[in-house]
């Protein structure tokens, strides 16, 4: 699927870098799971466990997947200090990066 910089700068909210957002954007497209995860997500806080169920992949693999989008700023952990159960939620970029995609959808 080639994307349209063009017309994704043209509809940035400036939050961060352009060509940051871009590459995030990008990113989590390129991934059927990372899509999957952020629409999940939503506004919502989720373990590892309940994003697992929800989409239909084992506990281990998302929790490789959240690494990844922790590691592009797109998720973070609300709880860091708790060894099970941790919760997990959208940055500003991760929100921006899900409400570009569900505009995509419409």
């Amino acid at each position: 699927m080639a994307i349209n910089y063009y017309h994704v700068i043209q509809n940035c909210y400036y939050m961060s870098n352009d060509e940051e957002l871009i590459e995030k954007i990008a990113y989590v497209l390129a991934s059927q799971h990372r899509t999957n995860i952020l629409d999940y997500m939503g506004n919502g806080m989720y373990t590892p466990k309940q994003i697992g169920e929800a989409i239909g992949v084992r506990t281990n693999h998302i929790s490789n997947l959240l690494s990844q989008l922790k590691k592009q700023d797109l998720i973070y952990c609300v709880t860091p200090n708790m060894h099970k159960g941790k919760l997990y939620s959208l940055t500003d970029d991760g929100k921006y990066v899900l409400n570009h995609i569900h505009s995509k959808k419409k």
